[in-house]
């Protein structure tokens, strides 16, 4: 019987680590941050079906500098969406994606020309339900 239970903790933990790295290699590839051939513009794919709103989020140091939400109702799909960035006066901010499922941070530096930026991934996070059995 003890030797079963550990068979079965040992067989949740593995099924529950392929889950998660699943989903940030889900969640890494849902949402980017492109470039534009528009001097101050950028592109976020959002590349996911959420069934809530979705909040992008600019920050300086300084803390938020603007918010935009995305209703649900107007994609299904996911979207791609033009931000003007040219007015931040940083060379340096970050973006936050975030729905119910998908949480991800972008730090993006501006190159030395002002024309582009570069976007690094800092963090993404996928949330997935899981449910468990009790027999």
């Amino acid at each position: 019987m003890k030797i079963q239970s550990i068979i079965s903790a040992g067989f949740i933990a593995i099924l529950s680590m392929s889950f998660a790295a699943q989903a940030q290699t889900e969640a890494q590839s849902a949402v980017k941050v492109l470039p534009s051939t528009e001097k101050g513009i950028i592109k976020i794919l959002f590349a996911h079906e959420p069934s809530e709103n979705v909040e992008v989020k600019f920050y300086n140091e300084d803390g938020l500098l603007k918010k935009d939400r995305i209703k649900a109702a107007t994609f299904k799909k996911g979207f791609i969406k033009k931000y003007d960035v040219s007015a931040i006066d940083t060379r340096k901010f970050s973006i936050d994606v975030d729905s119910e499922s998908i949480s991800v941070t972008y730090r993006l530096v501006e190159s030395k020309d002002g024309k582009s930026y570069t976007a690094l991934l800092e963090r993404a996070s996928y949330t997935q339900s899981l449910v468990a059995s009790n027999k």
